[in-house]
């Protein structure tokens, strides 16, 4: 289903404008009713990649369609990918041609590709949601397919650096190299506020359709996962929804049980040369699973395989981030939601995880979670979601974003080797060069990048 735009202060973000207009001077103006969270680059890697794309498609005539290969990823102007050859139908006839996504049936109209040369050969139309087709306005024989009814995957758990974008050339001048600091200040500050306008108004979407304390419960779960268990961690707040768990009141410790029994990570048995103590706290846990896992039997289980724990510090482990979301999800319902930022600078309750990094390892203090994840936390959930609840004063004194690839590999093609990182110490501006990467260089679009 298609919603509307959520509602949100745009006063609060008016600055982003300048920037949108910097993305595209000439925009389509895209149907006001209408809102999806993700970007059409999602809906690419899909089509793109075997492993998340829906293993039985159909067209939009209800034909059985086999992907021989879905084209090669065009980096140009023109259909998304090259030569993909699809077999349709079950005859099984050979269809090839290239391929354009969208994200609405409508958008090849929007986007004017009836009256483009270079989209002749297009013979695949994909999109995510279904919709009114005027075959008119295609080359003949093109074959239409939605994605949305059949997709098992969720958009939010796709690394959309993983696949292929136009990394600038070597030759290639740095567009704002030499440039006023203040006119580059002001582009990365107003491209900053973009991003959380962006992520203002996915969330303004999420409480719409979730509810403010499942939107956040959902939200800080993923968060929780970071890169890695992003979509596990979100995958196991939606199948244990907040209201589920009131049944336990305060008792975060059942809360903790229940997460890690059907997350799949409780272990069956201790190690051989488990100390004392993790033996003592695994049948503890399992004391609590025995009694309540008859209550969670309509929850499909998930299991080790769905989590990814390879190369995982141990204290960005799984098993000690459920132990954070027990206690956050158990006190956040009986938060009214006007504080919610005190209820995540609280501390932590004493637990086993407060004395232990992994079930082998000695005992040593440890931090539950890490100051780092509580400020991208703070930064990616907390600050958006009172953004939606119309608290202006959210976007002061936002925590600044560690220094990561993206912004290193931005910051160097907008101005060359030979800049100063004062450009960009600010918690906006780093936003800003996140939000010029997804714009600009993941969309191969280097040759537009800003100027001033």
């Amino acid at each position: 289903m298609i919603y509307g735009v959520p509602e949100i202060n745009e006063g609060v973000f008016s600055a982003a404008a300048a920037y949108r207009r910097q993305v595209c001077p000439d925009a389509v103006q895209e149907n006001s009713e209408r809102y999806f969270p993700y970007s059409e680059r999602h809906v690419q890697a899909l089509w793109f990649d075997g492993s998340l794309r829906p293993k039985t498609l159909k067209t939009a005539r209800g034909e059985p369609a086999d992907v021989e290969t879905a084209g090669r990823w065009n980096l140009e102007a023109g259909p998304d990918f090259k030569d993909a050859v699809l077999r349709i139908g079950r005859e099984k006839r050979r269809v090839a041609g290239d391929a354009e996504i969208h994200v609405f049936s409508n958008d090849w109209k929007n986007h004017g590709h009836q009256n483009d040369p270079r989209y002749a050969n297009v013979r695949f139309h994909i999109t995510w949601f279904a919709g009114d087709i005027d075959e008119s306005l295609f080359p003949p024989g093109t074959v239409h397919m939605s994605l949305y009814d059949i997709c098992t995957i969720d958009l939010e758990s796709i690394d959309l650096t993983a696949y292929p974008y136009a990394e600038p050339r070597a030759s290639q001048c740095f567009p704002m190299a030499g440039k006023n600091p203040d006119e580059i200040f002001q582009t990365l500050e107003n491209a900053g506020l973009e991003r959380m306008r962006q992520k203002t108004q996915r969330m303004a979407w999420l409480i719409r359709e979730r509810g403010e304390a499942q939107a956040l419960y959902e939200e800080t779960a993923a968060a929780l996962g970071y890169k890695n268990n992003k979509a596990p961690f979100r995958c196991l707040a939606q199948g244990m929804p907040l209201y589920a768990l009131k049944q336990y009141g305060d008792d975060w410790r059942t809360v903790y049980a229940v997460l890690l029994g059907v997350s799949g990570l409780l272990p069956a048995q201790p190690g051989s040369r488990w100390p004392a103590s993790s033996k003592k706290e695994l049948r503890s846990l399992w004391d609590c699973w025995w009694r309540e896992e008859h209550k969670w039997e309509d929850v499909p289980r998930m299991s080790r395989s769905d989590w990814n724990l390879s190369g995982l510090r141990p204290f960005n482990h799984p098993v000690r981030r459920l132990c954070a979301l027990a206690q956050w999800a158990t006190a956040l319902r009986h938060s009214d939601l006007r504080s919610v930022d005190e209820l995540y600078s609280r501390e932590f309750k004493p637990s086993y995880w407060a004395t232990h990094v992994g079930w082998t390892g000695k005992e040593t203090k440890a931090a539950l979670v890490g100051k780092g994840r509580v400020q991208a936390i703070d930064l990616n959930v907390l600050v958006p979601f009172r953004l939606a609840k119309g608290d202006s004063h959210a976007l002061k004194n936002l925590h600044v974003e560690p220094m990561n690839s993206v912004i290193k590999e931005t910051a160097y093609t907008l101005f060359g080797p030979d800049h100063s990182p004062k450009l960009y110490l600010s918690a906006l501006a780093r936003q800003g060069l996140i939000q010029i990467f997804n714009d600009f260089i993941l969309t191969g679009r280097t040759a537009d990048l800003p100027e001033r």
